[in-house]
Order: structure tokens, then C-alpha cells, then sequence
């Protein structure tokens, strides 16, 4: 493995081992990484710079990541209450947890297969996890019209928040 010295005396690899494919699953040299707790490890020091690119971040070295969508994916979305009570909360594949609330940035975007709505949320260090299909129709089955600063507008309640779907 090839290294360079950054300023900082950290070692910066100068090939991508590491690969993140659509489904959120991850390679290392070309095989996929099957052991969990090897991904939540690698996970816990997944970072994103400024320029959008993913590295893996330890004290000795720095690897770069490549990412084909986003690193991470919900696979689990609780929901209790109802309407403007309703606190929603999800799981990602590598266990963080998060209850969506105020500040929570998430995203929707339009899927150019089927013009459905794919739901992205922001949940550490600006990094985005994926709802799946199946989240993604959990999370959208609780949404409806909603009267939010004299306008009807289509989206869900979680924690007193209100988050538009446009």
C-alpha cells in the first residue's frame, strides 16, 4: 500500500481500497466485506471532507472511499403518535439511531425508474443515509396534507416539526 505524508504526519493512501455500491454494501480490494461488525467499525470513522469525497479517518492513516450513492441506509423507521404528536425515529445498517426532529436535515428526491420519492436524511457529520424501499413507504404512508403557515402542504409531523415533502 502506497502512503504519503499530509502536514500532520498522517498517512493518506494513494489508491481506493475501500468501495460503498448502491445498496450500501461494502467492498474492500474488490470483495464485499460480509462481516457486520467490520463495517460498523470502518463506519464509526467514516468522514466526509469538504469537497464531498468519503475517507475512512484514523489516527494513523487516512483512506479514501469511494461512495456510488451515499454511504449508508435506513432499514428501520419507528413511529409513535399521531399528526403533530407523531415522533418518528429510524436505524441505519450500521446501528446509529436517530430520532428525526427539528434539526434534522433531510432531502427528496424524484427516482428517474418510476418517478417515486426517495427520502435521504442527514444524520452525522453530513452524511446521508438512504431510506429503503420499504422505509421510505413506512415514512410516506404518515404523511398527508397538512395546513402549515396558511398553506396546504404535503409532508409529515415528527416532534413538533413539520417536514415538507415538495
Amino acid at each position: 500500500m502506497q502512503k504519503k505524508n499530509n502536514e500532520m504526519g498522517s498517512a493518506i493512501t494513494s489508491q481506493i481500497k475501500f468501495f460503498i455500491d448502491e445498496e450500501c454494501r461494502w467492498f474492500f480490494e474488490g470483495s464485499e466485506i460480509k462481516r457486520q461488525s467490520m463495517v460498523c467499525l470502518f463506519a464509526k470513522y467514516l468522514q466526509k471532507d469538504s469537497k464531498g469525497e468519503y475517507n475512512i479517518i484514523t489516527p494513523y492513516e487516512i483512506v479514501r472511499v469511494r461512495v456510488a450513492n451515499v454511504p449508508f441506509k435506513v432499514i428501520k423507521i419507528w413511529i409513535e403518535g399521531i399528526e403533530k404528536e407523531r415522533n418518528i425515529s429510524i436505524e441505519t445498517n450500521v446501528g446509529d439511531v436517530l430520532e428525526i426532529k427539528k434539526q434534522t436535515a433531510m432531502r427528496f428526491s424524484k427516482d428517474p425508474s418510476n418517478k417515486g420519492i426517495v427520502p435521504y436524511i442527514n444524520f452525522r457529520d453530513n452524511i446521508e443515509a438512504i431510506f429503503t424501499r420499504s422505509t421510505a413507504h413506512d415514512l410516506i404512508s404518515h404523511c398527508n396534507f397538512f395546513m402549515v403557515n396558511s398553506k396546504k402542504r404535503f409532508g409529515f409531523w415528527s416532534n413538533n416539526t413539520f417536514f415538507p415533502i415538495d
